[in-house]
């Protein structure tokens, strides 16, 4: 029997999102969440604690953080409002997987092809874009199988390389609601440029390249999704589509088939 309402998490390598769904429906694009977050190296247990409400729920997740997960099913053997926790692997995961070893990609990245696969038009392939700690870039094929895609560093996880991969430059702090010029006038300047414009130029290149390469006869279906899309996509210049929370939509998908 379907699960209608439930707890789906995320758990990433710096922050763990939770999402309340109520009175689920597998055909709602778009279903109204309640969403919190912490981050994976200082968990708030007592935030969360607060932010659940009275009812008993089931507890979904995917993981890449494995610390972070069994922290997080220890808190579940003790708060009585979670009376099932299950963490999702490839097998759970309700999408094909057509690529080489698919029990090691990251269940993030196929929680996303999920809901993609669930909101594409029919024989439309689907190409998803997540951009947080690392961009990722997913397709799923007109078949509606996982296809694999490419990954790439986020702007954050770039600027703490440079910091420790070099004698001279400082670590930096990206301010993205302040997009910096082209030409930097001095080396922070010259370093945001170079981690903002360069994130943009490689999902662009990168989705033109996975567009050419499936060679549909319908052009896909770009979604958007993570915590810096609303910073990159408009500067993508194509048609794309962005949602909130695509991986833990998929989680939601992936326990209604449990």
């Amino acid at each position: 029997m379907p699960v209608e309402s439930l707890i789906a998490a995320d758990i990433g390598n710096t922050r763990v999102h939770f999402a309340r769904f109520e009175n689920f429906r597998a055909d709602e694009v778009t279903p109204p969440v309640s969403t919190y977050s912490y981050s994976t190296y200082s968990s708030d247990i007592q935030g969360l604690r607060n932010w659940l409400t009275d009812a008993t729920l089931p507890w979904y997740t995917v993981s890449v953080h494995r610390s972070a997960l069994a922290t997080l099913e220890a808190f579940s053997k003790i708060e009585p409002r979670v009376n099932s926790f299950t963490a999702l692997d490839h097998l759970k995961l309700p999408i094909d997987i057509a690529i080489d070893a698919p029990e090691k990609i990251g269940l993030d990245r196929l929680a996303a092809a999920v809901a993609a696969n669930h909101m594409r038009e029919k024989d439309r392939p689907a190409i998803v874009v997540d951009a947080g700690t690392a961009i990722t870039i997913d397709v799923v094929s007109a078949q509606g199988e996982f296809v694999g895609g490419a990954i790439l560093p986020g702007m954050r996880t770039s600027a703490k390389a440079l910091a420790a991969q070099t004698d001279a430059l400082p670590q930096i702090s990206i301010d993205l609601e302040n997009q910096p010029t082209a030409i930097g006038t001095n080396t922070t300047q010259a370093m945001q440029s170079g981690l903002f414009w360069g994130s943009v130029g490689a999902v662009r290149e990168t989705i033109r390249r996975v567009s050419d390469q499936l060679a549909s006869d319908s052009p896909p279906q770009i979604f958007f999704s993570g915590g810096d899309v609303n910073y990159l996509a408009p500067w993508i210049d194509l048609e794309i589509e962005t949602v909130d929370h695509l991986v833990l939509r998929g989680v939601a998908l992936a326990a209604q088939t449990l």
